[in-house]
């Protein structure tokens, strides 16, 4: 490693070097806020005829390598912000000095390009240019550089961080007196310049010492740069376009800059669950993973990034509230999507870790598709319930992670899942964790201030979407749901197409206005005792309807209020089934307000159902018999107990990708690349990938048989 102070014009004008950003970077991000901070700094130094100025460090690792041209290429592994900022600054003084022909400075447009700033000016092709940006960046900067050097050629367009702060750097050169203290601030401009070899010097480490705050890289950054670094400089770009561009692809849709590092965030909650892990240790978290699992040797990061890619699939799903390019005919995908919706929008990111596990569990077939969809289903009536009871928000989320923890101790004791997935939720009754059972919704749906609820908009939409499959149905009613979810998806009036919520613009009316107590009529439907009336009901579920107009007509007559219910935002009659006992109501008071409650919590009794489970099987499941009944049969069981022994040989039980492992003399498992593991599934997974199979998360205990034609180590145990 060699380090040192530099002045930048220096170090950035070297002959027969070029600065290359390797993809693993994150794209040019400086804004306004930055560039005129370095503004600042360049004037002040300018200024100061007798002092220098030190705008941080660039650090770049070189192989060793020319091109056929003799131009070494240098990896900007910190400093890119700063360079290509400068770089900039340069493209806009000459731009000046082009248009300023007439005024006596100290720099020209042609010295600029010719001196080696911008350009290697007698090598062609990628060696041509000083810089070269990584992604969107490099075609914008290369036209500007084109450009310069050739007016006639055309401008570059459309939104950029690049134009923008050309376009910033231009008007503040106009605006200054005296431009020629910008080029003697550029001048004395100084940096710590590192250069370290490929294959000598650990370019990571040094990145992460250089970030260690975390205030400027993400962990997706972090995570990114990790990952393709492990690959030499002649293989970045090919990784990033196999491995890590896919996985980026797959969160796109999201159109969220802090996608991934939430993803990787609910993936590890789900790895290492119930470890609470704070964003902060997203990026330590990583590298333990990758420590754990052995994805750092044997060039195995490019297994690690389609592992991830998968979940990242899974994560997409449950952000998004349903399946991604479902089939829109099968029943059991659309009830997937139905259930995903409602956890989306009642769990927010505590749910998502669960949900990856879910679906993890069906892919390694532990569970079935329609299993999958009914535990889904679960959570959601779980979610639900507990949001309309105003149960404690933290006992609900300190469950989530631990039910993520006690479903992996379900699978490594080779137990039935989707009877452990229910009997985990019912088995906290009486706690703070609690599913709550009926009454208490019942209760709660009747008493609670519905119209104040966040969750409201949502319960009307799947409330009305029930009314209008024609079922009020008892709980678990599979056929009363599938017409519900069918009704839903070909647009009932009043809810949206997934039934998760009202449709766009709509919202919660009341049937008997905010305003009853002032209107003589709406005060005798009242009764005697007006206000302790118009108090218990106004904001009562079955005062409550959805309306495309939940602003206008707060205060109207009850007609009024039927004639705006019957019609949507453009007029047209609208036959939304939550509000025609509303519409055909001769009358609005007390009485219809609990009538209608009373039936609509019936509704939703069967649209969010308690699971059910017989008290035998449930007794099993209850932690103080689970402690004494239940063990869990590990690898290292199977070997203390003499059941595998050492030389014993594992096969592998799939015809497509036939192999074979061995039992160490202590007890660990041996492919035939040498690596060893202590768990089945770990052994499996590391063996397709070792093979050329995509690593599935296939359950190791299923699929390894103790020698030929032997059993199943899932049957061992």
């Amino acid at each position: 490693m060699d380090a040192g102070v530099r002045r930048v014009m220096g170090l950035i004008s070297e002959m027969n070097v070029r600065y290359v950003v390797p993809v693993y970077q994150r794209p040019y991000s400086w804004g306004e806020e930055q560039c005129l901070q370095l503004w600042d700094d360049i004037l002040a130094c300018g200024r100061s005829r007798e002092q220098t100025h030190f705008t941080g460090s660039i650090v770049t690792m070189q192989d060793g390598t020319a091109s056929p041209q003799g131009v070494a290429a240098l990896a900007v592994i910190d400093g890119q912000q700063r360079i290509t900022t400068i770089a900039l600054l340069l493209v806009a003084l000459a731009r000046y000095a082009d248009a300023h022909g007439k005024e006596r400075l100290p720099f020209s447009r042609q010295e600029i390009l010719m001196s080696g700033y911008l350009t290697n000016p007698f090598r062609s092709g990628d060696d041509h240019y000083k810089l070269t940006l990584s992604k969107g960046d490099r075609a914008t900067f290369r036209a500007v550089i084109d450009q310069l050097e050739d007016p006639s050629r055309p401008a570059p367009e459309g939104p950029s961080r690049i134009l923008d702060n050309l376009a910033l750097f231009e008007r503040r050169l106009d605006a200054l007196a005296n431009v020629a203290t910008v080029w003697e601030g550029l001048r004395r401009l100084e940096v710590v310049s590192v250069t370290m070899a490929q294959g000598r010097d650990n370019a990571q480490l040094i990145f992460e010492s250089m970030n260690s705050t975390g205030k400027d890289l993400s962990a997706a950054d972090l995570i990114r740069n990790f990952v393709l670094m492990k690959y030499p400089l002649d293989r970045q770009a090919q990784a990033y376009q196999t491995y890590w561009k896919p996985l980026e692809d797959v969160l796109a849709p999201l159109a969220d800059e802090d996608a991934f590092d939430d993803f990787i965030r609910c993936f590890f909650q789900m790895a290492y669950a119930p470890e609470r892990l704070g964003d902060a240790d997203l990026y330590q978290v990583f590298k333990r993973y990758v420590s754990a699992n052995a994805y750092d040797a044997n060039d195995r990061m490019g297994f690690l990034c389609l592992r991830l890619k998968d979940f990242a699939g899974y994560y997409v799903d449950a952000v998004r509230g349903g399946l991604s390019a479902a089939d829109a005919t099968d029943p059991v995908a659309r009830r997937t999507s139905f259930h995903l919706a409602g956890i989306a929008r009642l769990g927010g990111s505590a749910a998502r870790p669960l949900v990856l596990e879910l679906f993890r569990s069906c892919r390694r077939r532990e569970c079935t598709r329609v299993q999958l969809a009914d535990m889904l289903g679960v959570l959601e009536s779980y979610l639900l319930r507990r949001a309309v009871c105003d149960c404690e928000g933290s006992a609900q989320e300190h469950f989530l992670r631990h039910l993520v923890a006690k479903l992996a101790a379900v699978r490594s004791a080779g137990e039935k899942y989707f009877e452990s997935y229910v009997a985990l939720f019912l088995v906290e009754e009486g706690t703070p964790r609690r599913f709550p059972a009926d009454d208490e919704f019942r209760r709660a749906l009747l008493t609670r201030d519905c119209f104040g609820f966040a969750q409201a908009p949502f319960l009307l939409a799947r409330l009305n979407a029930r009314l209008a499959a024609g079922a009020a149905g008892a709980a678990q009613d599979d056929a009363a749901e599938d017409a519900a979810i069918a009704c839903a998806a070909a647009g009932v009036p009043g809810s949206s197409v997934d039934a998760s919520a009202l449709p766009e613009g709509w919202g919660v009316e009341h049937v008997m206005p905010v305003g009853a107590l002032a209107d003589p009529a709406w005060a005798q439907a009242l009764g005697p005792d007006a206000r302790l009336a118009f108090e218990r009901g106004v904001n009562a579920l079955g005062n409550l309807a959805p309306s495309a107009y939940p602003y206008d007509l707060q205060d109207g007559t009850l007609a009024q209020k039927q004639g705006r219910l019957a019609r949507d935002a453009d007029g047209r009659s609208v036959d939304a089934p939550l509000c025609r006992d509303v519409i055909a109501a001769q009358a609005w008071g007390p009485t219809q307000i609990e009538a209608r409650g009373r039936a609509l919590a019936d509704v939703a009794l069967g649209v969010w159902p308690l699971p059910h489970m017989d008290a035998a099987t449930l007794e099993a499941f209850r932690p103080s018999r689970r402690a004494a009944q239940v063990k869990t049969v590990t690898w290292q069981d199977l070997v203390d107990s003499g059941v595998v022994q050492m030389d014993d040989v594992l096969v592998s039980v799939s015809p497509m990708y036939p192999g074979r492992a061995t039992v160490t003399s202590t007890g660990r498992i041996m492919l035939a690349t040498g690596e060893t593991f202590d768990d089945p599934t770990a052994a499996y997974e590391r063996f397709l990938g070792a093979v050329g199979a995509h690593e599935t998360g296939l359950n190791g205990w299923t699929h390894w048989r103790l020698g030929e034609g032997g059993p199943l180590l899932d049957q061992l145990r």
